[in-house]
């Protein structure tokens, strides 16, 4: 399946989202209050910050083709982005600036940190893994650098890859 014959199918009818993962469909479960508190909190900072200094644009769960032949379409759950505005087609073909995944505790490590490194090869800046389990985030980079941030630790522009200082997201608050 491509990436447009994806876009045109229907919502779940028991909800689940969905991504393509070479061509296939993938089915997941809904995400819980915990999973979805966390992306808000780190969506709020990341839009406030976006907007004021005029860096683009910020979203939430939006298909992104990151690989194509066969096509892979996948939903961070928080991205940015440096160009604002609309794709010509369903899916921007591009990987955001910043991905941000927020992983359920029912999640392995190993898959988090693959569907990282995914990001960082279709040209993610940085990547942020949002660990429930252990309330922690880690930030992936190009070129194999990642570090991981507790509870205590602030999170920055360069952690986000933004061009311009000021940006500060205690990684305690993302969990409150």
């Amino acid at each position: 399946m491509t990436a447009e014959e994806f876009a045109q199918l229907p919502d779940d009818p028991d909800g689940r989202q969905m991504e393509l993962y070479d061509g296939e469909v993938i089915y997941m479960s809904p995400p819980g209050e915990d999973h979805g508190l966390a992306a808000r909190a780190v969506f709020r900072a990341l839009d406030r910050f976006t907007e004021s200094h005029e860096l683009g644009e910020a979203g939430f769960e939006m298909g992104f083709v990151i690989r194509e032949s066969p096509d892979r379409v996948a939903a961070p759950d928080v991205w940015w982005r440096r160009a604002a505005g609309r794709s010509a087609t369903t899916y921007p073909h591009a990987s955001p600036t910043l991905a941000v995944e927020v992983v359920s505790e029912s999640t392995p490590d190993r898959d988090s940190g693959a569907k990282a490194l995914e990001y960082i090869a279709a040209g993610s800046q940085r990547v942020w893994l949002v660990r429930l389990r252990n309330r922690t985030v880690t930030v992936y980079r190009p070129g194999g650098d990642s570090h991981t941030y507790g509870p205590d630790d602030t999170l920055t522009s360069e952690d986000a890859g933004f061009e311009v200082a000021g940006f500060e997201l205690p990684v305690g608050t993302i969990f409150a």
